[in-house]
């Protein structure tokens, strides 16, 4: 795992980029950084922080790197450079900003981006990306590996069961005294289980060094937000090579 973090400095308004590299086959991923302004600027976490692909070819590159700030924005300025777009999006509401590489091989770049945002509340996500590097082709799940058929099978039981077994601890919440929840939040948090595990579908994932995980959230209201249930869909790329499309490097 490739993890970029860095130190807290004083809030200023400007834009620095530092170059903070992983190298694999002339490829490094540099940190774009962005400090906070605005209502937000004497906050915890002070600077935004966004990749910048550089693999020598600036065609490529250009093109990953469009790409992938505008996913990661929805589209909301597609013709903007990458740091003009993120000052403009975060929008003094956009609190903390980073980056993580999980897998850099054989011409395949798998990135996720976390961010938080505040407003009466504040929320965070984490949205994944993968690319072909050489090629700057964006990746999708069903590229990666045969999302029909066994594999498919073996995913949705797995999620099954991790449901099941996240509602039996929210049961033994409810009937254990120094529990934290009543039968009618049981009721309205275990009913947003079954509606996560039933709108379950392949999109989000991300390849590591060694297993391919299959990414699952589930989003509660702010005020039960901990009792989230977490989903750990992992599989290693030995054990389902046969369902692998993309030749990956282990």
């Amino acid at each position: 795992m490739y993890t970029f973090k860095k130190s807290i400095m004083p809030a200023i308004a400007l834009l620095l980029m530092f170059s903070q590299h992983v190298f694999a086959q002339k490829i490094s991923v540099d940190t774009l950084t962005i400090s906070i302004a605005g209502r937000y600027a004497g906050a915890s976490i002070q600077k935004l922080y966004f990749p910048v692909i550089n693999s020598g070819n600036i065609q490529n590159d250009s093109a990953i790197n469009k790409d992938l700030k505008n996913r990661f924005t929805n589209n909301e300025y597609p013709e903007l450079s990458t740091d003009s777009t993120i000052i403009k999006w975060a929008d003094e509401q956009v609190v903390d900003l980073n980056f993580e590489v999980t897998y850099l091989k054989g011409g395949i770049i798998s990135l996720n981006i976390s961010a938080e945002a505040c407003g009466a509340y504040c929320s965070g996500w984490t949205n994944y990306y993968t690319y072909n590097y050489l090629t700057a082709q964006h990746i999708s799940i069903d590229q990666v590996v045969d999302t029909l058929g066994k594999f498919r099978n073996r995913v949705m039981a797995d999620k099954d069961l991790q449901y099941r077994q996240q509602g039996a601890q929210l049961k033994t919440n409810l009937t254990d005294r120094s529990g934290e929840i009543d039968n009618e939040t049981f009721q309205m948090i275990n009913e947003y289980y079954r509606n996560c595990s039933q709108s379950f579908h392949f999109g989000s994932f991300a390849l590591h060094d060694d297993y391919l995980e299959i990414v699952e959230t589930c989003d509660l209201p702010n005020v039960v937000k901990s009792l989230a249930p977490e989903i750990k869909l992992h599989y290693q790329y030995k054990d389902i090579g046969s369902y692998l499309k993309l030749k990956l490097t282990y």
